[in-house]
């Protein structure tokens, strides 16, 4: 599922001042992760895991100071940025996962949703966006393999990797359904 209108997405992003509110609108998101996550770092168990958590964090931190740089640098306060309704459960859905797996497994099929994201967003930006947006994709793609490898050795029975596939999936049509919300505020 991802993106249902990837190129709908990418006609209306290909207007600067518009993808700069898909960078404040980022910056959000990837602050409401580093928060979240990094509140779950204490209940994170083994180092392998801790250590893909605290890569993650701390890459959505920078991710957030590059996305936020360039709104501005576009005209846009991202400060001023307010998640819709659909936006807000995406974080209350992560914030009622009290298991790593669950987390993990979140955090995977939010970053697939992502991924797919900033390939559009790598098609319709200016060149100097395109710039920004390609450091982070090279870093989701660094954090998918890692995540990939994560299951590979968590999920290793068949309802494990049901659950993980399960916990992917309510994140892919949530992030799905946010999409079709923010498009409407692009083009507002």
């Amino acid at each position: 599922m991802s993106i249902r209108n990837p190129d709908r997405l990418r006609d209306i992003l290909s207007d600067p001042k518009r993808l700069a509110k898909a960078f404040s609108r980022h910056t959000y998101g990837m602050l409401s992760w580093v928060d979240l996550f990094g509140g779950k770092l204490k209940s994170i168990k083994g180092l392998d895991s801790k250590l893909v958590a605290t890569r993650i964090i701390a890459d959505n931190a920078r991710h957030a100071k590059l996305f936020s740089d360039r709104a501005r640098e576009l005209g846009e306060t991202p400060e001023s940025y307010v998640p819709p309704a659909i936006g807000q459960k995406i974080y209350d859905i992560l914030e009622s996962y009290d298991d790593t797996f669950d987390d993990m497994a979140y955090a995977w099929g939010s970053l697939i949703h992502f991924s797919a994201l900033l390939d559009v967003y790598e098609s319709a930006a200016d060149p100097e966006s395109q710039k920004i947006i390609e450091k982070v994709h090279r870093d989701v793609r660094e954090h998918l393999s890692y995540l990939e490898k994560y299951f590979a050795e968590n999920a290793r029975t068949p309802e494990l990797r049901k659950r993980a596939e399960d916990v992917k999936k309510v994140a892919d049509e949530i992030y799905a359904d946010r999409e079709d919300e923010e498009i409407k505020w692009y083009v507002s």
